[in-house]
């Protein structure tokens, strides 16, 4: 139900026909009217043109009015003079206008911070989408003005949020959703008492809810809640009974049919004949359409099926269309009757009309799911859009940021070489991690030990007067060899090191044997040279014949540093390699005999950079890029502690 909007006719009490004369003697006498009298005046008149059916005429007179209250700068004026216009589009149900009109007064409400018109406003608008079936843009404009209550800190729009919620929850079937809403809105509004009245007809949609979900109890309780609100305003008010009997007679209504659900019948009964008591004395054609309404509940509930039919004949008369289906009561009278034939037709008929309004309420909200799914499409183009621009920029100030840098850099190596004189600073910043420090000398004695060996041999290849036989010169060259590949190997490493931490894949393309890759691997960490240790490779009978769709380069490079590894911390003793299979996985098992790695340091052993024993050989990353290199093709490599001899280290590849 459209959420009723009270005009304001308080200022004198007119007959709904009324004469033109009486419109043409206020047209007369405005312009002789100053200040509040002709503010009076323009109201009564825009009353009298809407009752005579000619909402446009009122409109250009709400005009008037706004006009005139502008220029006499009477902010309180104009705001009433613009909410008459909202009433008059929301009664006279012009919808399109409505919509047009609503973010315009809006904007000014809020502007001069009119809040209860502002909310009463939007809440005009969502209710012509939820009646004209665009029910998830009513949902929606619902969310939005309780964002927008909840950021203003306003009950009474949290309340009208929360109410017109409840509606659109109500009409999609979802009661239970509605009824939690419309217990919220009942406690915003107990916190602001003078607003309760405005939405009474929350306690009606609850109970109303309640009853179509048959949670009787609850209703009952509600509408006692109701009840007690009502007595207290007009204990509160001393107001006149008659003028709280319209809704006195919902809520006993309401009550009423809570007890007859209840079974509860005499005191049903007894509810109803104060509803007519109330009626009888000044009631309205709504109320009347209540009590027939509750008379059928009432009826049905006592197997009256004769009555229930009498009363469905005396709604049908009324022709308020306000709520509920005669039709339905029908059908189910005739079952009690046991007039089949009639009930089947009256059933059949009542699902063609609601399959036909069913059908076309659907295309209607598909055609509406169809426009916001573009508005959204279009919102997230637009902040797509705006965070392109957005990354643009920033990588503009990266690349600016970078290339500053880069001359910055370029600035201070000119500089260093025009001051010759200057040392190179070699003092370490106090918070530089000894991890590091112990890696830089690492790399310098790395370094240093092969080209030490290149300057030797080189200075004694280029004497003039030393004469070398073809043994010596077949030792140095081999010597060359082994400096230089021991210095590549170095770049090699640092090269895959600034890959470590890297968690891209790795392209597998190779379909390759367990075998191809531990003999690669063994050929390049030269085991079989090694005179200080024995080199053993072990290979399971199932492995054989076992493929790896992996990088064959890039396997073989992981199982090498992980042999080099091995033989670097193992003076005298033994290296094995295993090759074992799992289900899923292929094991390659290094064992050692060397000096081993204690438990405590099992996974602080593959962090960057370290070493256990400074006094051997190495930078202390070969272990850092193995696990790399094998997680990143699918497997890794593991420590296993268990292992007391020396190192037993694992590393897995997917099958």
């Amino acid at each position: 139900m459209r959420t009723v909007i009270i005009t304001i006719i308080l200022l004198c009490s007119v007959s709904l026909q009324v004469s033109a004369s009486a419109i043409d003697s206020l047209r007369q006498i405005l312009p002789t009217l100053k200040g509040n009298e002709r503010s009076k005046a323009y109201m009564k008149l825009s009353q009298l043109l809407s009752s005579e059916d000619d909402p446009q005429k009122a409109l250009d007179c709400l005009d008037e009015w706004i006009a005139f209250e502008q220029d006499e700068r009477n902010i309180e004026g104009e705001g009433k003079a613009r909410w008459s216009k909202v009433a008059v589009l929301t009664n006279c149900a012009l919808d399109s206008m409505l919509l047009k009109e609503a973010p315009e007064q809006m904007a000014w409400f809020k502007k001069h911070r009119q809040w209860n018109r502002y909310y009463d406003t939007w809440d005009s608008k969502a209710c012509v989408y939820m009646y004209s079936s665009r029910i998830q843009t009513a949902l929606r404009e619902a969310q939005d003005m309780l964002e927008d209550a909840q950021k203003n800190d306003d009950n009474f729009g949290k309340a009208a949020a929360y109410q017109l919620m409840g509606v659109v929850y109500e009409s999609m079937g979802q009661y239970d959703q509605a009824v939690d809403v419309f217990r919220e809105c009942i406690k915003q509004l107990k916190q602001r008492e003078s607003e309760v009245e405005a939405f009474t007809t929350v306690f009606d949609y609850l109970c109303q809810t309640l009853d179509e979900s048959h949670r009787y109890y609850e209703e009952l309780d509600v509408a006692r809640e109701w009840e007690q609100g009502i007595l207290h305003r007009m204990q509160r008010k001393g107001a006149f009974p008659e003028l709280h009997f319209p809704t006195y007679i919902a809520c006993r209504c309401n009550k009423a049919s809570a007890l007859a659900g209840l079974n509860r019948l005499e005191e049903a009964e007894q509810e109803i004949r104060q509803a007519e008591e109330m009626q009888n004395a000044c009631g309205t054609p709504l109320g009347k359409y209540r009590i027939y309404y509750v008379r059928v509940h009432y009826a049905l509930a006592a197997k009256q099926a004769e009555q229930v039919l009498a009363y469905c004949d005396s709604l049908e008369a009324l022709d308020l269309n306000a709520g509920g289906d005669v039709a339905a009561f029908r059908g189910e009278a005739y079952l009690q009757m046991g007039r089949m034939d009639e009930a089947a037709k009256t059933f059949r008929d009542l699902y063609y009309k609601k399959d036909s309004v069913f059908n076309r309420e659907m295309r209607i909200q598909l055609d509406e799911l169809n426009t916001l799914y573009k508005v959204d499409e279009l919102k997230m183009q637009t902040q797509l859009e705006r965070s392109r621009f957005l990354i643009g920029m920033a990588v503009v100030l990266v690349v600016a940021l970078l290339l500053a840098m880069y001359l910055r850099h370029v600035a201070a190596a000119k500089l260093r070489r025009e001051h010759a004189l200057l040392k190179v600073a070699n003092a370490r910043a106090e918070e530089s991690s000894k991890m590091k420090t112990n890696f830089i000398q690492q790399i310098s004695h790395e370094i240093r030990t092969p080209l030490n060996v290149l300057s030797g041999f080189t200075q004694i290849i280029t004497a003039p007067d030393v004469k070398l036989d073809e043994a010596t010169k077949n030792d140095i060259n081999t010597r060359i060899i082994e400096s230089t590949d021991r210095i590549t190997g170095l770049v090699n490493k640092m090269l895959e090191l600034s890959d470590a931490n890297s968690t891209a894949v790795i392209e597998s393309h190779d379909d390759v044997s367990a075998p191809q890759i531990a003999s690669q691997a063994a050929e390049e960490a030269r085991m079989q040279q090694d005179r200080h240790i024995t080199f053993e490779m072990q290979v399971a009978p199932d492995v054989e014949s076992a493929m790896l769709h992996t990088n064959m380069r890039q396997a073989s490079r992981a199982l090498m540093l992980l042999l080099d590894n091995a033989r670097k911390f193992t003076k005298q003793g033994s290296v094995r390699l295993i090759l074992e299979k799992t289900d899923k996985m292929m094991r390659f098992v290094v064992e050692d005999t060397g000096i081993g790695v204690p438990a405590a340091e099992a996974d602080h052993i593959f962090e960057e950079f370290v070493q256990l024993d400074n006094y051997y050989d190495g930078t202390g990353i070969g272990l850092t890029v193995a696990r790399s290199i094998a997680r990143r093709l699918g497997g890794d490599v593991e420590l296993d502690t268990t292992y007391q001899p020396g190192a037993r280290f694992v590393m897995t590849l997917p099958l």
